[in-house]
């Protein structure tokens, strides 16, 4: 398509848009190629995150900080967010989606390219590229919505029970690069360590607390949405604010907390919901404002109501109760990666409030129907069920030498 032809068909303010956030990074990147071709690569680590310094890039960057990798090694991060002014040695930080020099001359030296989200493989042939992915799997169908290119090296699996279904997703045969790797998620790591991130949300004590993350039906950043059905409030299963005051009501008397996680995607003009006495809604704003991490807070609460988001397979790492709302299966677009969703579904499917009620209170009364069906899949999607996965990923690199080991197991 020529330019005159992508004009009329996306508008002059949209394709200065795309030529100001790529086309110019595309040229600055050809020439650093072609001038550092020639050059050995520096102990340089790229990496992207999913929303800055969060999901698998994140909890790698803080394995790398704690273990002063970044006294041999300079990070530089891709940001789609505010620069942090308060960043450790040795540790740069760069917009994603604006023109730099620096930044394309980092990408074009780096021995290792890590992202999460935007995936961006290998410049130059010497250099590693992984695509982290920002979720181990998901309910939901991505097929066609994952975009990763051909130059990426590498790209994490949890185990190979999943492995052809999600060469599937991504749109990559058997014989193609990226090569697959197993060898766990650093994001998982923080959910078998103690913290006290709840303490950043809220200084209360709850005889329970009960977390709720919902994954995005409309785009903030375009016409996209993923759901035929109205979602009144924002959120799947509540549709009237009588219903979700009695919601608070309900766990006021038992003393219980719920926290609604609003994905970072989502287009918050449809969000009509608020912080009550026994609900607490995180936004994507609040999150970063509250320096909260996903996976901490996971591990954290006594249980998770999801649907067809990853965040239900992350947090089986956890083996507590898991609620899944199902409500707009039928009206779902992008359909699901299984044709029998029975076999990932670790928990009672909820289609309406009473069932959403009634999953709250049998985390109240302590019961778990669906522990050993939970264990069962938890055993099939992931090969590794500890704590060690960044340690793998560093041993894999083998950043201590700087040379990729392929045979880390």
């Amino acid at each position: 398509m020529n330019l005159v032809s992508y004009i009329k068909n996306h508008g002059f303010r949209n394709t200065l848009d795309i030529v100001y956030m790529y086309k110019i990074d595309q040229v600055l990147r050809r020439f650093f190629a072609k001038i550092t071709k020639k050059k050995p690569l520096k102990n340089l680590i790229v990496i992207e995150g999913h929303n800055d310094f969060d999901s698998n890039a994140g909890a790698f960057y803080d394995y790398l900080i704690a273990n002063h990798y970044n006294d041999k090694y300079k990070i530089v991060w891709l940001l789609k967010n505010k620069r942090p002014n308060n960043l450790p040695r040795n540790v740069k930080g760069y917009y994603l989606n604006k023109p730099s020099i620096m930044k394309n001359y980092y990408l074009c030296t780096a021995k290792y390219i890590l992202t999460c989200n935007d995936s961006i493989g290998s410049v130059r042939k010497e250099q590693k590229s992984i695509y982290l992915t920002h979720g181990p799997v998901s309910l939901k169908s991505f097929k066609g919505k994952a975009n990763i290119p051909c130059d990426v090296n590498y790209i994490l699996m949890p185990s190979e029970y999943l492995e052809d279904i999600l060469r599937d997703m991504y749109g990559i045969s058997n014989s193609e690069t990226p090569k697959t790797k197993i060898l766990g998620y650093p994001s998982h790591d923080l959910l078998y360590r103690d913290n006290n991130e709840l303490k950043k949300i809220t200084n209360r004590e709850f005889q329970k607390v009960i977390l709720w993350m919902p994954t995005f039906r409309k785009l903030k950043s375009s016409n996209r949405n993923d759901s035929s059905v109205e979602q009144k409030l924002g959120v799947p299963i509540i549709e009237d604010l009588d219903t979700y005051n009695k919601l608070n009501e309900k766990l006021r008397e038992k003393d219980a907390l719920l926290i609604i996680k609003i994905h970072p995607m989502q287009d918050m003009s449809t969000v009509k919901i608020g912080d009550k006495s026994n609900i607490i809604v995180l936004t994507g704003k609040s999150v970063k404002e509250l320096n909260v991490d996903n996976y901490k807070l996971m591990s954290n609460v006594d249980a998770l109501i999801s649907d067809y988001s990853s965040a239900a397979y992350d947090f089986l790492h956890c083996d507590k109760p898991i609620g899944y709302t199902m409500d707009d299966l039928k009206s779902y677009k992008l359909g699901l990666i299984v044709d029998n969703p029975d076999v990932l579904i670790g928990g009672p499917k909820i289609y309406s409030i009473n069932e959403f009620l009634n999953f709250i209170d049998s985390v109240l009364d302590n019961k778990d129907e669906y522990k050993d069906k939970r264990h069962q899949i938890f055993n099939n999607i992931f090969k590794y069920h500890d704590g060690n996965s960044s340690e793998r990923l560093a041993k894999f690199l083998k950043l201590d030498s700087g040379e990729v080991n392929d045979n880390v197991k």
